[in-house]
């Protein structure tokens, strides 16, 4: 097979009534037998396309399942069961490495991979995967990422297709979100919505008090609801690392006269403690029943197939 070096571009994704799809195939050069992969640390080779893939973060993971691929190996598959709700499901075989901030090394090992694949923050145990194993760390908090962190994903799905020589299976898995989001426009541009006016938000308690991650225009899921025909209220961000910024009732207050989207693990008591919160039932979207439940299972830092599952969400919730 030919070396293909892979240079991901990161291309602008233009939205013009949709979410309209570039060319993100990366740019290949044929020299030799392998593929050549630029991670935060350069260009590494591998011999072929990766067989017996270890993640060791949930977006990596889906992005495998979204081409059909099951990793050998991948971290803390019960969280990802809770927090990830997509079509795609993790194998029964695969192996659990543990905790992805703290993975176990030796159940890595078990796995006997010819890739691992996690993210910078696992810097501190890349000495011992590499015993084991060829190791790519990528960093989606980056800078460069962080402009866009729409593109960054659909970069990122590229680049793992062909890593596994499913080059055609990422180009479509992209196309089909696209024109889910295509297709979803068309029905909220009929609805006749109050406002198309929204914030969104992944929300949570800590110690009982509530917190808000508001994500901003550049977010992942923003840049979906947007390519949907919606208007991120939320203006006065610059873009933040992982697409959100964190707030309280307080801060929400400063994006009014829009429609609240939201996603809150079921187990979690935010709504019960906010129901005697003045300042909360202030709110416009509270006083006028602008709220959506989205469900417990939209993973705002996901690939294609949690966005699918935010698609197909907003659209059961707005569209009666």
């Amino acid at each position: 097979m030919k070396k293909l070096v892979v240079v991901i571009a990161m291309l602008t994704l233009l939205l013009a009534g949709c979410m309209k799809k570039e060319d993100t195939a990366p740019k290949e050069t044929p020299t030799a037998d392998g593929i050549t992969v630029t991670d935060i640390y350069g260009e590494h080779t591998l011999n072929g396309p990766a067989k017996k893939i270890v993640t060791l973060e949930w977006s990596q993971a889906e992005e495998l399942l979204a081409l059909d691929v099951q990793p050998v190996a991948m971290a803390d598959i019960e969280g990802f069961g809770k927090w990830v709700t997509i079509d795609k499901k993790v194998a029964d075989d695969v192996i659990d490495v543990g905790q992805r901030g703290e993975p176990n090394i030796e159940e890595i090992a078990k796995a006997k991979p010819d890739l691992i694949i996690g993210l910078k923050t696992h810097e501190k145990i890349k000495g011992d995967l590499e015993k084991i194993a060829p190791v790519l760390l990528f960093d989606h908090g980056s800078d460069e990422a962080t402009k866009d962190l729409y593109q960054d994903m659909t970069s990122s799905l590229t680049r793992m297709g062909v890593i596994t020589g499913k080059e055609d299976a990422a180009e479509a898995a992209i196309t089909h979100l696209e024109d889910k989001m295509a297709q979803a426009k068309e029905k909220i541009n009929a609805a006749n919505l109050a406002t198309k006016d929204f914030v969104f938000t992944q929300a949570y308690s800590v110690n009982e008090a509530p917190t808000f991650r508001l994500f901003t225009p550049n977010g992942l899921v923003s840049n979906v609801l947007e390519g949907m025909g919606l208007t991120n209220k939320i203006q006065d961000q610059k873009p933040q690392p992982w697409g959100f910024v964190e707030s309280n009732v307080e801060g929400l207050a400063k994006y009014q006269e829009a429609m609240l989207l939201h996603t809150v693990q079921k187990d979690d008591p935010l709504f019960k403690n906010l129901s005697t919160n003045a300042a909360w039932n202030g709110l416009h979207f509270v006083k006028n029943n602008e709220m959506y439940d989205l469900g417990p299972g939209v993973w705002t830092f996901g690939s294609v197939l949690s966005m699918e599952t935010l698609v197909d969400n907003v659209v059961t919730t707005l569209v009666k």
